[in-house]
């Protein structure tokens, strides 16, 4: 019987102190890019894609954030790179809302552009901000539903503004 207790005892401390890290999320450093990316509070490291630098997803929602970077052989090809990408999430069935309106967020000067996509009577809106830096092309996505855009947006743009570069 003390096993058992012992077992259960151990199990809800590792419950809790799981719990206790992901409200405490660390930034996450990358060498590679020389970049440093913070979650806003409330959102937890989460597995991305391979050729994300971090992402990071909203406990109380589905809302992810996600930050990838990408080393481009010169800067002539930036352009070419950022209308790929757009292209891709067009022939996808996403929906432009705002089209690459010029912003600045925190020290980083770009494009920032919006689309919506319905699923099962759920609207997802992707904010996408994306910047040159150097000969890395820079895309900041943000995912969440549309009712809850004005909630999580300046989440990602905290993202955005706390990204901190070596050198």
């Amino acid at each position: 019987m003390k096993l058992v207790r012992l077992f259960i005892a151990l199990l809800m401390c590792a419950a809790l102190s799981s719990v206790a890290y992901a409200q405490d999320a660390t930034p996450v450093e990358n060498e590679e890019f020389g970049v440093t990316v913070t979650p806003p509070a409330k959102w937890e490291v989460a597995q991305g894609n391979d050729k994300a630098v971090a992402n990071f997803k909203h406990r109380g929602s589905q809302s992810q954030i996600e930050v990838v970077g990408t080393k481009l052989i010169t800067t002539d090809v930036a352009d070419v790179f950022f209308k790929t990408f757009h292209k891709t999430l067009k022939e996808s069935n996403f929906e432009e809302v705002s089209a690459g309106a010029e912003v600045t967020i925190g020290e980083h000067k770009g494009t920032q552009t919006s689309y919506k996509f319905t699923h099962s009577g759920v609207t997802l809106e992707v904010v996408i901000f994306q910047f040159l830096r150097e000969n890395t092309a820079w895309i900041v996505v943000g995912y969440m539903q549309d009712v809850e855009k004005d909630t999580y947006l300046p989440d990602f743009q905290s993202v955005v503004t706390n990204m901190k570069f070596k050198g």
